[in-house]
């Protein structure tokens, strides 16, 4: 019964060393899994951030043009006020002191719609 029981704790502690042994080497295997998908987690999300930067850029820029565009725009609408109004006086002028225009003035006029045959030559 001793040799037994001595041959049954050898196994065990034979067992048990194998079993270390495995466990030691999965336990490695999966803290290099683990270290490698958090370093790929870790650049993931440096990348993602960077993205994220790159896109707040563009989106800034794209607000900034839009804004530019308006204001354009806004300033070509205002020339357009200034030339009809620029227009009117030189036509006014032209009416008042009874003459013709030259021209090439008269054809900007007529391209426009505008009267310019009220004076005389």
């Amino acid at each position: 019964m001793a040799a037994l029981t001595a041959l049954y704790e050898a196994t065990i502690r034979k067992l048990r060393r194998t079993n270390k042994r495995k466990l030691a080497t999965v336990t490695r295997s999966f803290e290099d899994k683990l270290a490698t998908a958090y370093k790929q987690l870790n650049e993931s999300a440096q990348t993602l951030s960077r993205a994220q930067s790159k896109a707040d850029d563009l989106k800034r820029l794209a607000q900034r043009l839009h804004d530019e565009n308006e204001q354009r725009e806004v300033h070509e609408r205002q020339a357009m006020k200034d030339m009809q109004h620029l227009a009117a006086k030189v036509l006014t002028l032209h009416s008042d002191a009874n003459t013709r225009l030259d021209p090439s003035t008269a054809s900007i006029f007529a391209r426009r719609g505008w009267n310019t045959e009220t004076g005389r030559s």
